[in-house]
């Protein structure tokens, strides 16, 4: 039985262009061991990657393109092609490492080849070493290379089995009945689309949008809505999980929205250097979670919502307690309407009605036109978080020091950030066009030092051994929705 690539897969890959590429890079870092070496990094990732079935698959397309590809296990799968090697300039340090990766990973992935690249790389600093793998977006992401490649102690074995194969790849007989089994089901879910939208679906949907965006219309201009280009530049920082729930523990509150403080409070010293602070506040795409939940520790994120980081105040308490309140209504709005969303109709379930050649004839018609130019801001950037191992892990013998993961970006969003939370440590991975964004480095460096202005707020009395900032606004409860 063939397997399709999903409408979420396919919306992903057919829409990506040569300055918005979707792949996603997954880099970890290990501390010097005397059992690493490129041939054993090499050994290890061409034998634990494969695990997972689709990294030892590829996508066969339809006749005449009409249909979405289906997935064949490659015959005789030997990954060694796909894993290189690479050294860090001296002196090896983070940023050395961010400028190497950025340039080894850059430019759009050809999926017909590979649908992912890996490199094992030396000259870090202190010994260490480093392997990188890019992704193409219908593959599981970084989560499947923490899987495949991560252990629990020195000495043992790849944690996940192998799975079974996707199967050899399908006849043209198989590939013809796939394709008209596939426009009966468009066929069947257009259908669907049409009676939903006629029993009141749609109206819900933009009720629900309107719930869970910013009642304040479109973001404000900035560079992080300017245009991009293929450029890209990565930064690293890592930060103490301790000092994060030290805030937390303090104000109320939970770690993620500490961290959005800590972006905002940054954001807000590199605008300054750039004579460049807005009137009013930046508008992020953040993950959502139960009201009383905490995105930084739930894992995989469900769904995303807007919320506003107040890049226009100085005030740390006060930029943490607008973000509480923030993410606190956006959580409970979303807890409110999602039964409403449920069976919604979104861009995936439209895309997955056309053929791939549509797809991409219609995403380089709207880069080349210059479309997204003409739309107004929506948002800035994006703010995600991925769970890592609660304790120490190990990859080919050698201890886990860093994990970092770099988002593919989205036109008009200019910066995103991305946090692996593993063991006691918060590694932050930033991703920005440098031709709109310049020296994203400075503003890595800078969420450290806004933690620290945090920290140094928590210290202080009344404001960090008294109330906190939860019990000090005013809760926000939304109109519910009357169902009979």
């Amino acid at each position: 039985m063939t397997t399709r690539l999903s409408a979420l897969e396919a919306t992903a890959l057919y829409t990506q262009t040569s300055t918005t590429p979707a792949h996603t890079v997954s880099v970890i870092v290990l501390d010097a061991s005397e059992r690493l070496s490129h041939d054993a990094l090499g050994q290890w990732i061409a034998a634990g990657l494969p695990r997972s079935a689709r990294f030892r698959s590829r996508l066969v397309g339809k006749p005449f393109d009409v249909g979405q590809p289906v997935w064949a296990e490659i015959d005789d799968f030997d990954p060694g092609p796909q894993i290189h090697r690479a050294t860090v300039p001296a002196p090896g340090d983070g940023r050395d490492v961010a400028a190497l990766v950025t340039k080894l990973t850059s430019g759009q992935q050809d999926w017909h080849r590979w649908l992912w690249e890996a490199w094992t790389i030396d000259g870090l600093a202190g010994g260490r070493w480093a392997l990188a793998v890019k992704m193409s977006p219908v593959l599981s992401g970084a989560s499947a290379v923490r899987d495949c490649l991560l252990t629990g102690a020195p000495g043992s074995g790849y944690r996940t089995p192998m799975e079974p194969g996707a199967g050899p790849p399908p006849s043209l007989g198989e590939l013809v009945a796939d394709t008209l089994s596939e426009m009966v089901e468009n066929q069947l879910t257009g259908a669907w689309m049409l009676t939903d939208a006629v029993a009141g679906t749609l109206p819900a949907v933009r009720r629900g949008l309107a719930e869970l965006a910013p009642p304040a219309g479109p973001a404000s201009v900035s560079v992080f809505a300017a245009p991009l280009t293929k450029r890209r530049a990565m930064a690293f920082v890592s930060i103490p999980m301790a000092e994060v729930k030290t805030v937390s523990d303090a104000f109320g509150g939970n770690t993620a929205n500490v961290l959005l403080a800590a972006c905002t409070l940054s954001l807000r010293a590199w605008l300054e250097r750039h004579d460049a602070v807005p009137d009013e506040a930046l508008l992020m795409e953040v993950p959502l979670s139960l009201p009383a939940g905490d995105p930084a520790e739930a894992g995989e994120t469900v769904a995303m919502g807007r919320v506003r980081m107040p890049v226009h105040l100085d005030d740390p308490v006060q930029v943490l307690t607008d973000l509480h309140t923030a993410t606190e209504r956006l959580n409970i709005a979303h807890s409110d309407i999602g039964e409403d969303l449920d069976g919604a109709v979104d861009l995936a379930s439209v895309v997955s009605l056309l053929p791939p050649w549509a797809i991409r004839m219609g995403a380089r018609a709207y880069r080349k036109l210059g479309m997204s130019r003409l739309r107004a801001t929506t948002c800035h950037g994006s703010v995600s978080f991925a769970a890592g191992p609660s304790g120490p892990a190990f990859c080919a013998g050698a201890e886990v020091v860093g994990m970092f993961t770099a988002e593919p970006m989205v036109e008009g969003r200019g910066l995103n950030v991305t946090a692996t939370s593993h063991a006691e440590v918060m590694d932050l991975c930033l991703t920005a066009c440098p031709d709109t964004v310049p020296w994203v480095d400075d503003i890595a460096r800078g969420i450290g030092d806004a933690l620290q202005l945090l920290l140094d707020a928590a210290g202080r009395s009344p404001r960090g051994e008294g109330r906190s900032v939860v019990t000090e606004m005013t809760s926000y409860t939304p109109k519910r929705s009357r169902r009979a």
